[in-house]
């Protein structure tokens, strides 16, 4: 029997099961984004439970798109899991089966594991490709920008607040997944530039720096935040989104993941370059 659980509906002992699941798959938990109280119900999880120990599970997030400016209803896939010793059964299959009979209508998306590409492929999902904007550019040392500790509540300002999109591509609610990967992986590349009222997550490997997000309660450019980036030794600049309204002039190179294919039953229906940005994936 499949169930359909939702912020509404979740008891602590699903959150434990599910946890112990995901753990299970991939190695991290929920918890800590559970207990911040993230869960909305435009996330719902959909799992197979038998004698209590959940089996296998398929979350659905109803994703508000902005695609070429007009607002669009998606869905996209994440904590596809099955217990290692109850998978080759049909479980993950019969769970998308039944999310795919109860939106028939909507286009849907995820980001696929490799070893599991032949598996979406069969269910009608197909390859797709975007790109990684970037620009060339050197940085002189910053001043202004200030290192935000995750557990500082203006951060959530920052994210509830946002008001600056993509008109190519981008996603109106993401604040949840936004806080998913704060809390996870970006804790320690927090940065607040108060004086333009933005907040950004950024991460420096060699040369290159990667700008994963900004975000911004009022229009901001490129050329206003660059003075403040406090980091040295830059000859690159990636952006984990597409920085259309930054009003920068901008190039896009491929953009390959090692492990994992974007797949999408349905279109984005673009016909220019894009990225889905980084930090709504599930």
């Amino acid at each position: 029997m499949i169930t359909m659980t939702n912020a509404s509906n979740a008891t602590d002992r699903y959150k434990e099961q599910l946890n112990a699941l995901i753990m299970d798959t991939f190695g991290f938990t929920f918890e800590k984004w559970h207990d911040k109280n993230l869960w909305n119900d435009d996330y719902e999880r959909y799992s197979i439970i038998e004698n209590d120990i959940m089996l296998s599970n398929v979350s659905a997030y109803k994703m508000k798109m902005l695609v070429n400016g007009r607002q669009c209803e998606y869905l996209q896939l994440g904590s596809v899991a099955t217990r290692e010793e109850h998978r080759g059964k049909g479980l993950s299959r019969k769970i998308m089966e039944h999310i795919f009979s109860k939106y028939p209508d909507k286009p849907i998306f995820l980001n696929g594991d490799n070893d599991a590409l032949n598996f979406y492929l069969k269910l009608g999902f197909k390859p797709f490709a975007y790109k990684q904007p970037y620009i060339d550019c050197s940085l002189q040392k910053g001043k202004g920008m200030i290192k935000l500790d995750v557990t500082e509540p203006k951060i959530d300002g920052y994210l509830k607040g946002r008001t600056q999109y993509s008109q190519i591509l981008d996603c109106k609610n993401q604040y949840a997944i936004n806080w998913f990967y704060l809390i996870l992986m970006f804790g320690d590349n927090i940065y607040e530039i108060p004086e333009l009222d933005i907040m950004l997550i950024a991460k420096q490997q060699d040369d290159i720096l990667t700008i994963y997000d900004i975000a911004a309660k009022k229009p901001v450019s490129f050329e206003q935040i660059k003075p403040y980036l406090d980091f040295e030794q830059v000859s690159k600049i990636q952006f984990g989104f597409n920085p259309d309204w930054l009003q920068i002039d901008y190039l896009m190179e491929d953009y390959v993941e090692e492990d994992s294919t974007p797949l999408i039953k349905g279109s984005f229906n673009l016909e220019r370059d894009y990225i889905i940005p980084r930090l709504i994936i599930t």
